[in-house]
């Protein structure tokens, strides 16, 4: 009982929210590291964990805590929030907290950073542990104990937080007499089966991916069937081009020759390229820009683009036709990325991959290059939420932006973004937004130590 009493106690410094989960495979830019003891790290190699931001569905601030290993542990709505020492971030709604193998670990409800309201936790076998009721911080109601076997043990009353009264045994009245369950308490383990199996699949993905690194190294030694070149390992294929990627979650190179390839790697390995929109370069009265770095045909395009994430009748795409509008961008190796459920990116590189052991993405060659699409698998179709380009060249990085300022953005804050070194944020100016339309805000970033340290560029739907 003790040992249950204090987990509860842990948990309202710490705890959590519910909503949409976004279980990762990799450490998204922005995150927050903490390390064990919930006090803000500079980077991933000190953190044990990592703080995502979010807005739920009814516009309530949420972030999402990760594990390190990309686990999530927990979900919690707030006011604000503490980068340096989380006991001080404020929180307010409902809070979950998981175990690692993704059972529900705890449930509690806070108001302006207070517990209020019911509060659980549960055994890692799932079985309830404790049930308690919180008033302003304070225990205030009956709690109900019970041992790993589902029974009942102790019955408590509190008042204003002392304890009144205490018996052995007892009746747990959140137990509803005709469907013999605690709603409060099913409500929020509905979705549970579903983050165990993602936690699950992200350990047995970091297992494969262990046990697949020693079979390339020892394919490599004994067949001679792989090159080592500045663009990484790619199997040899008669001049074919072939599927490249080293993400944990799903990796798209053939380990060894004549071994079968999922649907995926398939889809994406013996696509056929047709013509995609060729590149559009914009200008900008009074914007000095130079594209001899990068022709305008191979080039992204904004307006593209910003097409298909911001009109709902373009959002979904074949993944043979986001294939050919890669090619056109002058990329052709790919990697697929399992994300939460359904969600999958899509990658197309050049001479950059993905490094599943250090997190980051490592150039490989000259001029690297790449463009992620990610969305929502159904079946051939991605229905896209999120594209990122990244890009060595700075004219390039500038071209986009002024695609987008001659469409109608504007710069955040109105600051020059010709002098941030490709740090700055792009929004659309007070414009009418049709009803099958959605907004798009686009974030460039350029920072050593990210992505290479080439430049990012970001467009989300708002």
């Amino acid at each position: 009982m003790k040992r249950l009493y204090f987990i509860i106690l842990a948990c309202a410094f710490f705890c959590l929210a519910s909503a949409q989960h976004v279980v990762r495979s990799y450490i998204p830019h922005g995150a927050i590291f903490y390390n064990s003891r919930w006090q803000g790290v500079s980077s991933a190699d000190k953190a044990s964990y990592y703080r995502v931001l979010a807005v739920d569905d009814g516009g309530h601030k949420i972030f999402y805590d990760y594990f390190i290993t990309g686990q999530l542990q927990a979900e919690k709505h707030y006011t604000s929030i503490n980068k340096h020492d989380d006991r001080h971030t404020v929180l307010n709604g409902v809070c979950r907290t998981f175990h690692k193998s993704g059972r529900v670990e705890s449930v509690l409800q806070y108001k302006n950073g207070k517990a209020d309201g019911r509060a659980l936790s549960f055994f890692p076998s799932g079985n309830i542990g404790m049930k308690l009721t919180y008033r302003n911080g304070v225990l205030d109601g009956p709690c109900y104990t019970y041992n790993e076997n589902g029974r009942l043990e102790y019955t408590t009353i509190w008042r204003n937080g002392s304890k009144v009264n205490e018996i052995k045994g007892g009746k747990d009245h959140y137990i509803d007499k005709i469907t013999n369950e605690d709603d409060f308490c099913e409500r929020f383990r509905r979705d549970e089966a579903l983050i165990m199996a993602q936690s699950k699949s992200i350990s047995k993905a970091r297992e494969d991916a262990g046990l697949r690194n020693k079979e390339e190294a020892k394919d490599v030694r004994k067949t001679g069937d792989y090159i080592a070149d500045s663009k990484g390992i790619q199997a040899e294929s008669g001049g074919q081009s072939k599927v490249k990627g080293d993400r944990p979650a799903r990796t798209a190179v053939r380990t060894k020759r004549g071994k079968q390839m999922t649907e995926e790697e398939k889809l994406i390995a013996n696509v056929k390229y047709p013509d995609g929109p060729k590149g559009n370069a914009a200008s900008v009265k009074g914007e000095k820009y130079s594209n001899a770095a990068m022709s305008p045909q191979g080039s992204f395009s904004f307006p593209y683009l910003y097409s298909l994430l911001s009109k709902d009748d373009e959002r979904t795409q074949s993944i043979g036709a986001l294939a050919g509008l890669s090619r056109n961008f002058k990329l052709s190796a790919s990697q697929i990325i399992d994300g939460y459920g359904i969600q999958k990116e899509i990658i197309f590189h050049y001479n950059m991959v993905y490094d599943a052991q250090s997190g980051k993405d490592k150039i490989t060659g000259k001029n690297p290059r790449q463009i992620a699409y990610f969305g929502t698998v159904t079946g051939n179709n991605l229905s896209l939420e999120r594209i990122k380009m990244f890009t060595w060249s700075k004219d390039e990085m500038y071209h986009i932006a002024q695609e987008a300022i001659s469409a109608g953005y504007q710069v955040l804050g109105n600051i020059d973004y010709l002098s941030t070194d490709g740090n700055f944020i792009l929004e659309p100016k007070t414009i009418q937004i049709g009803y099958d339309e959605r907004e798009v805000i686009i974030t460039f970033t350029h920072q050593p130590n990210l992505y290479g340290g080439i430049y990012h560029i970001q467009m989300d739907v708002r």
